[in-house]
């Protein structure tokens, strides 16, 4: 090959590379992927590098914020479908447009030590201030739709293990533990689950939330009748909201590959009024549920709350069946419940662990400030362990 050749080889190929390397510099580093439905490695720190991690994480942290990477994973995923696969990226496509998420891994021991220490720390503190304490792990889909998975997925089991190995571990004497999984699984015929979550997003539907609040209101020290529980949850009336089309976050991470027509609904009691609060500042209902109710379509955070919305969120109900206040730490999970906890409470609390590190308050002094009878911890089963997570790094005591 001679030099003129060689040229015009080895000047395109070093072009292409250091533009990539230029460019990867350049960019500014991503938190979130929406292809993957995940946080990104952050860059390592010096303490990395002490505790002899600094290798690994850079590799991780490399390959996370590699420039055009969601578009090639796109890509990719587009190219599977073609091909009628099951698995699509980190998610299988079964029969009637059900899009399916991958089961979480099992948690180590040292993993359910932290978060059930956590848990029970924060519990004896409630108690010391005369508050009760429940912890609601919430059915995540991908443990109640395990009928719809491929024969050949052999993780089915991890969430009950993870969840079990941590209710375990939880001081049964300070804290009271409510299994939504087990009464959803219990309770309902598969049939009737599939009615009660979205087809192409992670979470369950305002009339799947309202089925488990009615069992959750249940366990919880009210101070009334189940008889007047039950005239209580008579009042509710059921709406679909037709008029906007729902945006499922599975489908969405697939590039809406899956044509599937859903709609958003909701458990509510006529001619309610909150009032709503954030860090004491008063906000419109529109501000804070549904803040997309204006768009030509929404998805889950849209239709019901968002997290950020609840940094810290005070709503108020005069007319409340009980003159108590809880608060609520939360996952998006909790989402359809709000207006049920507001007709419930006279006064609920709530903070989303993700979006509360702008104030300057640890979880115990959260809990010691508010005047709440109550502290519930209300975190789905698949994700329970990265929403502690998120608490001891930002600082239980």
């Amino acid at each position: 090959m001679n030099k003129k050749k060689a040229r015009y080889i080895i000047i395109p190929f070093l072009s292409i590379v250091f533009g990539f390397l230029i460019l990867n510099i350049i960019t500014p580093d991503k938190k979130y992927s929406i292809v993957e439905n995940r946080n990104l490695e952050k860059k390592p720190v010096l303490k990395d590098i002490k505790e002899g991690e600094f290798t690994s994480k850079f590799e991780s942290y490399y390959n996370d914020q590699f420039v055009f990477r969601d578009e090639m994973i796109s890509i990719n995923k587009k190219s599977e479908v073609k091909l009628n696969k099951t698995k699509v990226g980190n998610y299988y496509l079964v029969d009637n447009n059900w899009i399916l998420g991958m089961f979480s891994k099992l948690l180590s021991e040292k993993q359910l030590n932290d978060y059930s220490n956590a848990i029970n720390k924060l519990s004896e503190i409630s108690l010391s201030l005369d508050k009760d304490v429940y912890f609601t792990m919430m059915p995540h889909k991908t443990n109640i739709l395990k009928h719809l998975y491929p024969k050949y997925v052999d993780t089915t089991e991890n969430i009950d293990i993870n969840k079990n190995e941590f209710r375990r571990r939880l001081e049964s004497d300070i804290v009271t533990y409510i299994d939504m999984d087990e009464y959803m699984l219990n309770n309902f015929s598969q049939d009737e689950l599939e009615r009660l979550y979205f087809k192409t997003d992670h979470h369950w539907t305002g009339i799947g939330a309202f089925e488990n609040f009615k069992m959750m209101a249940s366990r919880i020290d009210l101070g009334v009748s189940q008889d007047e529980l039950n005239n209580h949850f008579d009042r509710y009336k059921i709406t679909t909201v037709k008029s906007k089309n729902f945006i499922g976050s599975y489908n969405r991470n697939l590039d809406m590959i899956v044509k599937e027509e859903e709609y958003a609904n909701y458990a509510y009691i006529d001619n309610t009024k909150y009032t709503y609060e954030i860090n004491g500042k008063k906000k419109k209902e529109e501000d804070i549920i549904a803040t997309s109710r204006n768009d030509k379509e929404w998805d889950y955070g849209g239709a019901y709350i968002r997290g950020a919305q609840t940094n810290i969120l005070n709503i108020k109900n005069e007319d409340a069946l009980v003159d108590k206040k809880i608060l609520i730490f939360r996952d998006s999970y909790q989402a359809p419940t709000t207006w049920l906890f507001s007709d419930l409470f006279r006064e609920v609390e709530i903070a989303d662990p993700r979006n509360i590190d702008k104030i300057d308050k640890t979880y115990k002094e959260i809990i010691e400030e508010s005047n709440s009878d109550i502290v519930m911890f209300m975190y789905n089963s698949s994700g329970f362990g990265s929403m502690i997570k998120t608490m001891i790094d930002k600082g239980i005591n």
